[in-house]
């Protein structure tokens, strides 16, 4: 049976932890309300209520795959935003971002075709795991969560956007524009991206924390001896200016 990304499934908690990147900051507090009459926002609406476009990794199964080329990337499942590069075709073209946030959670490895009949359990912690009798474990089968963590992304405009793609790339830092989303990283995506992106924080990012480091997100085809699938890749792509991560810290 072919692979299946996580990143292509919508299961019952993970699709709100849009929301949850922002409130895991507030935890002690209630989120602080951003109503505003003015733009039409009105009553008592908060952080918890905003909802970034999820990014994701176009693989060759999957409802993304009949309309998208494998191995790129798509934003809000309508987007196509990268290509597979021309003369390799088992590569795909990267694109630039600099990581905000990253949330870290535990998600049960419910096999794909049993998720209708048993519902795919997440926790915040590895002691809630331990507490409903799981394991940490990359294994499939009741009982058995792995590390998924759900990024979120401020993306550079590349010159190939199409019109619609465009109104997503609002935010302005510098002389580029950017837009933000969310990329859930789990299973092997969770070693390719996310590890580095948290190791960095001991190393070239120490003093500036996600904000200051630039990353070239890109693909690969992966292979076994049965199958093959797109797995994201990730490189460092320079520091960020100390203007523009203020002007991103602002935003958090």
């Amino acid at each position: 049976m072919a692979k299946v990304s996580f990143d292509e499934i919508d299961t019952p908690k993970a699709a709100t932890a849009e929301t949850a990147i922002v409130a895991k900051t507030e935890t002690a507090l209630a989120a602080p309300l951003i109503t505003d009459p003015s733009k039409g926002l009105v009553g008592e609406w908060t952080s918890q209520d905003i909802r970034l476009p999820r990014l994701n990794l176009v693989n060759k199964s999957g409802d993304l795959s009949n309309s998208f080329t494998p191995g790129c990337w798509v934003i809000q499942k309508e987007h196509q935003i990268s290509t597979v590069t021309k003369d390799n075709k088992e590569k795909g073209e990267p694109i630039t971002v600099i990581g905000a946030t990253m949330f870290k959670q535990y998600q049960e490895n419910i096999p794909y075709d049993e998720r209708e009949t048993t519902p795919t359990r997440v926790f915040d912690t590895a002691g809630e795991v331990r507490n409903a009798n799981g394991v940490i474990s990359r294994k499939r089968g009741v009982g058995n969560f792995a590390e998924i963590a759900h990024i979120e992304f401020f993306i550079q405009a590349n010159d190939d956007l199409s019109e619609d793609a465009s109104a997503l790339f609002f935010y302005t830092f510098g002389d580029k524009k950017y837009a933000r989303v969310v990329y859930t990283a789990s299973s092997t995506a969770f070693s390719a991206v996310a590890v580095p992106m948290a190791s960095a924080l001991r190393g070239h990012l120490a003093e500036t924390g996600l904000i200051g480091g630039f990353w070239h997100l890109g693909s690969i085809l992966t292979k076994d001896t049965k199958n093959s699938w797109w797995s994201p890749t990730l490189r460092t792509a320079g520091l960020v200016d100390a203007e523009v991560q203020k002007e991103i810290a602002a935003l958090l």
